[in-house]
């Protein structure tokens, strides 16, 4: 999964919100839209960013562990 995302959210905290922006070249799409079939809410920009809000606010640990795993799951069935 690592070689086919890269995380471009700025590093440093000052210069980012709450969200998580992940860039997924060429399949971008195609996983955006696996996640939302499987419940994952999150936000797609052309062409290729997913971005996720995962705030402790709304989400618990366990639906962050699991949206990383949908994702992963995603893009494997994808590549593959």
């Amino acid at each position: 999964m690592a070689s086919h995302i890269r995380i471009i959210t700025p590093e440093v905290a000052e210069a980012r919100g709450c969200q998580l922006s992940l860039l997924v070249p060429k399949i971008g799409k195609q996983v955006f839209e696996r996640i939302s079939q499987a419940g994952i809410i999150g936000d797609w920009r052309e062409p290729d960013v997913i971005r996720l809000s995962p705030v402790p606010l709304y989400n618990t640990f366990e639906d962050v562990f699991r949206c990383g795993e949908i994702l992963a799951e995603s893009i494997d069935a994808i590549v593959k």
